[in-house]
């Protein structure tokens, strides 16, 4: 019985300690759509926090760089981290972020808006934050005539 207490006991101290460990992410940006913001977005996870580093790739004025949470993620500090900021290309710019995370599953917002080359462009990445299923949204799944499946949401109450 002891060899079981002390097998539990090791593997509990594992999952700690993998919870622990900070991990760097990189979010790409999109290969279609939209012109995007050219900066590269990377963060340095936590479980209670983020450390993450924007490096445009471009001239930039105006910057704005937010951060929200999604999925039941609480963002702690103002959404707005940097307002008016100018930046040339190579220039990386560096915040912490503190947050409670969800439930299970959530994911950490950060946005980064600005004039680049005298364009106005935006960014948005994401960052997974926990494990488990995703909370579940309300909405009807259905299959369209194209055989695409999508979710149709409620309407939201004022």
């Amino acid at each position: 019985m002891n060899l079981m207490k002390t097998n539990l006991f090791v593997v509990s101290v594992l999952s700690l300690v993998a919870c622990t460990t900070p991990t760097t992410v990189s979010s790409p940006a999109p290969l279609k759509g939209k012109p995007t913001a050219p900066v590269a977005v990377t963060a340095e996870l936590m479980p209670k926090s983020a450390h993450v580093v924007v490096k445009f790739e471009g001239d930039a004025q105006d910057v704005e760089i937010g951060v929200s949470g999604v999925d039941g993620l609480v963002v702690e500090g103002p959404a707005v981290r940097l307002a008016k900021g100018a930046f040339s290309r190579g220039d990386t710019h560096g915040l912490d972020v503190t947050f409670t995370p969800g439930p299970s599953r959530s994911q950490l917002v950060v946005s980064v808006s600005g004039l680049f080359n005298g364009a106005s462009r935006a960014r948005v990445a994401a960052f997974t934050i926990g494990t488990g299923p995703l909370p579940e949204s309300p909405g009807t799944v259905t299959t369209t005539d194209d055989g695409e499946r999508v979710k149709v949401m409620p309407a939201a109450t004022p």
